[in-house]
């Protein structure tokens, strides 16, 4: 059974030389450096470089650097510590994250299954 996975690159890298430097080694799909979605992404997920928070004026929640992990279906957070998971697991990572997303989903299916039969009984 074939596995994917896509790594979307948010860049916290201070110049354009910089980013093309670290993003022409690695197969990610890269927000583009002037882009204004990449400061709303670093917003909504509150993640972003120490220097960059006078700029984007929000409480920080995760250092960098940061592996969010989404279910490509649902849209939920399947787990913040990517980055963490990689260098303790390697490629075993992406197993351990597919665990999680199928416990994720069962746990969905028990609440959308107890709040039917509640509503069912009243």
């Amino acid at each position: 059974q074939k596995k994917t996975l896509s790594i979307v690159y948010v860049s916290s890298d201070e110049t354009l030389d910089e980013f093309h430097e670290y993003t022409r080694k690695r197969h990610w799909l890269p927000i583009p450096f002037d882009s204004a979605e990449k400061n709303q992404l670093k917003r909504h997920f509150a993640t972003c470089a120490h220097r960059e928070l006078e700029e984007l004026q929000f409480d920080r929640k995760h250092e960098i650097p940061t592996g969010i992990v989404i279910d490509s279906r649902t849209q939920g957070i399947i787990t913040t510590n990517g980055a963490d998971d990689v260098d303790e697991m390697g490629a075993g990572a992406l197993d351990h994250w597919l665990k999680m997303q199928g416990w994720a989903s069962q746990m969905a299916n028990r609440i959308a299954h107890e709040n039917d039969s509640n509503s069912q009984k009243e």
